[in-house]
C-alpha cells in the first residue's frame, strides 16, 4: 500500500474502531458504532481493495474510493451482528463496492457506490422474487433482513470471500 493511502486508511479505520457501541433505535437505524467477529476479514479485504492499481481490471478502472470504504465500514456495523460472517466483497469499476451474503435459501446485496448511496437488493423465502431499494444512511431494513437471514437458520453456511 502506497504510504499516504496506508495513513488514511489507519485514520479511517483507527477513528471508528475504538467506540463503544449503541443500541440501535428501533424506528431507524442510521449508519453509526458497532461490530467484532467479522472485523477482520473485511478489513483485510477492503485494505487489499484500496491498494489495487489504477487499471486493475484491464479497463482503466479505480481502485476503491477510501470514502466508500469508511461508509461500507460504518454500514456493516450498523447492521452485522457481532458473530455474523464477514460478507463477500467486491470491487466496482467506478471505485465502488459490492457487499454480498449468500446462503442456500437467501441473498443481500449492498451496491455501495459512494457515501449515503446504496442500492439493496434481496431475494429470500419471504420474497422469492427479490426485492431492491435505493438508500441513504438508515438501514434498519437491511438490519431486518439480515435477522431474517440468520432466523432461518442459514448462519452456519453463509460464506465470505
Amino acid at each position: 500500500m502506497s504510504p499516504v493511502a496506508n495513513s488514511a486508511f489507519s485514520l479511517l479505520t483507527n477513528n471508528i474502531s475504538g467506540r463503544a457501541p449503541r443500541l440501535p433505535d428501533p424506528s431507524r437505524l442510521i449508519v453509526g458504532d458497532g461490530w467484532t467477529a467479522w472485523r477482520d476479514p473485511v478489513m483485510q479485504r477492503l485494505e487489499s481493495l484500496i491498494q489495487l492499481p489504477q487499471g486493475w481490471d484491464g479497463y482503466g478502472a479505480p481502485p476503491v474510493g477510501l470514502e466508500v470504504v469508511h461508509f461500507t465500514l460504518q454500514m456493516l456495523k450498523s447492521i452485522c451482528p457481532s458473530d455474523m460472517v464477514a460478507p463477500q466483497i467486491v470491487p466496482g469499476v467506478a471505485g465502488d463496492l459490492q457487499v454480498e451474503w449468500h446462503t442456500p435459501s437467501t441473498t443481500i446485496e449492498l451496491h455501495v457506490r459512494a457515501p449515503n448511496s446504496v442500492a439493496a437488493w434481496r431475494q429470500s423465502p419471504s420474497v422469492p422474487d427479490g426485492e431492491e431499494f435505493e438508500l441513504t444512511n438508515d438501514f434498519v431494513m437491511v438490519l431486518e433482513w439480515v435477522r431474517e437471514m440468520l432466523g432461518d437458520g442459514s448462519a452456519a453456511v453463509a460464506t465470505a470471500a
